[in-house]
């Protein structure tokens, strides 16, 4: 569909590549703000086919979750879980916890009632005949070369999307990362292209956004006179990263095992002051920012080498080694208060990093020799 005008949408469709892209994290970040259709005259579309495949992309998460989580618990048996803990309870309901089996399940069901999506029913939309029609003439979603059945999927849910908006009078906002998707929503009369999905979002916020607090909150970052706003951030930026434990990379000529990491907040700026209004209402709003965040980790590290005589390791000792890295997130900032007053009266809420950073690179790491000194 070919935009002369701007285009109110009625409704919102995204795809199974956006769930995948944003960590399957159904209730947080981009994902959990779709639950604002809920009560907004928006509808939100979650067609069957998308359903299924995001129930499944989830039991394959969940059951790689599992393996590992067993996987640390049997490492952590010697000292954790020996005979006679009054842990191995615990182990046991982690392990054989029957709501594991259905969670992907439970997960897909919460997330349709908090956003209040339709489940579409592609089979009331799309004939055998209709599809095949469009599969053996090439027209997109199918490409007339490579694996056109692996297209299928797209094909049922856009041209049933197609139908639906028809039935309807309603234009569909389609959030994708796919090629196919954007080449079929180029021909559409109803169903318009967008490949990031807080662009989407906060296209349904353009009619009654409150422009005045974002030009507002520009103003003042340029002007240096939000100071106050900039600490909340802050602080919100250190309780995120609390304490947590990223994961551990090292060069180093001897063998080496990570024994341990934690890692704190240390400064954050943002890049630009361009902000998205992705969730609303009366006296609340989440913005959508980028940021540069500098965390600083402490981890440790036992070493060893090889002793091809003995064909066994040899302890080398541990060592301590610190990191500061710096990585580019959006972050979510749920902010407060009289949205027409000064920014440095409002409440800073809720900060969220969309992106967080997983794994730490301590660089190259040796034994201490001073200790042999």
């Amino acid at each position: 569909m070919t935009e002369e005008v701007e285009t109110e949408y009625g409704a919102l469709l995204v795809d199974t590549s956006m769930f995948d892209g944003n960590g399957l994290r159904l209730e947080k970040g981009l994902l959990g703000k779709l639950a604002q259709f809920k009560k907004s005259p928006i509808v939100y579309l979650f067609p069957d086919v998308i359903k299924n495949e995001v129930k499944s992309h989830l039991e394959s998460k969940i059951k790689i979750s599992r393996a590992a989580l067993e996987k640390a618990l049997n490492d952590a048996g010697d000292h954790l879980f020996f005979e006679g803990s009054e842990l191995n309870d615990a182990k046991q309901v982690l392990i054989d916890s029957k709501e594991i089996e259905g969670l992907a399940e439970s997960r897909v069901e919460n997330f349709i009632e908090s956003t209040g999506a339709l489940v579409l029913d592609s089979g009331e939309y799309v004939s055998v005949s209709d599809l095949l029609a469009e599969y053996f003439s090439n027209k997109p979603p199918f490409a007339e070369t490579g694996k056109k059945k692996n297209e299928f999927p797209d094909a049922i849910v856009l041209m049933a999307v197609e139908a639906w908006a028809d039935e309807n009078d309603i234009d569909v906002l389609a959030v994708a990362q796919d090629g196919d998707w954007k080449n079929y929503c180029d021909s559409s009369d109803r169903i318009d292209y967008q490949e990031d999905l807080s662009k989407g979002l906060a296209s349904f916020n353009r009619t009654n956004a409150p422009y005045a607090l974002l030009a507002n909150l520009e103003k003042s970052l340029n002007n240096n006179t939000a100071s106050t706003f900039l600490s909340s951030i802050e602080s919100g930026l250190e309780s995120v990263f609390d304490g947590f434990t990223p994961d551990q990379e090292a060069d180093s000529h001897l063998y080496w095992e990570p024994e341990g990491c934690h890692g704190w907040f240390k400064e954050f700026e943002l890049v630009g002051t361009e902000f998205r209004i992705i969730d609303k209402d009366e006296d609340w709003v989440v913005l959508e920012a980028l940021a540069n965040i500098t965390v600083e980790a402490e981890g440790e590290f036992s070493l060893s080498v090889y002793d091809s005589i003995d064909r066994d390791h040899v302890n080398m000792g541990g060592i301590t080694a610190t990191a500061i890295e710096t990585f580019e997130s959006e972050i979510l900032i749920t902010i407060s208060g009289d949205l027409d007053g000064p920014i440095d009266d409002l409440t800073v809420d809720e900060i969220e990093v969309v992106s967080p950073i997983g794994t730490i690179d301590f660089g190259t790491i040796e034994p201490d020799y001073s200790e042999y000194d």
